[in-house]
């Protein structure tokens, strides 16, 4: 038994899609079709990160943190000073206690000055992740400052 139709598969495609013009139509939606990439690059163009660039002032910053994140000292002048009714028994104390202060909360306002210039140099290039540190930074360090001023004017008022 033969039949008098032949069908192959170039006989059963439609003629008003023509095949030529599938791959070129194709190409933008296989780019759009990456979101795993589009994520990562957010659609900017990415740029090369130098010395003076956000990126770099933004571990800057991280860095400048650390020591006042890691350090107790300032914590517990603070509690010292706002929860009990210790005095200070010399000035020579209280210059040992300014001394502390002083340099917590100068790396603080370090920490502030470098994270804010990281905002300020950033662009639409720069990276998520150094906005979202420097942005950190400048809150952690705001805290730091502001409670070595406090604890420093506890402090003044106890001698």
């Amino acid at each position: 038994m033969s039949t008098s139709e032949n069908t192959t598969p170039a006989d059963e495609a439609p003629d008003d899609a023509p095949a030529a013009d599938a791959p070129e139509e194709s190409a933008p939606a296989a780019e759009a079709a990456r979101p795993a990439d589009a994520f990562l690059d957010a659609g900017r163009t990415v740029s090369v990160p130098g010395v003076l660039s956000a990126e770099t002032f933004a571990l800057a910053s991280l860095l400048l943190l650390a020591p006042a994140v890691t350090g107790q000292r300032l914590f517990e002048l603070f509690g010292r000073f706002a929860f009990t009714d210790v005095t200070l028994e010399t000035e020579g104390h209280l210059a040992s206690v300014n001394a502390d202060l002083l340099a917590y909360g100068g790396l603080g306002v370090l920490t502030v000055l470098t994270a804010s210039l990281s905002l300020v140099l950033g662009r639409d290039t720069t990276r998520p992740w150094a906005r979202w540190l420097s942005s950190a930074t400048v809150l952690t360090g705001g805290v730091f400052v502001v409670l070595a001023i406090v604890t420093y004017v506890i402090a003044a008022g106890r001698i």
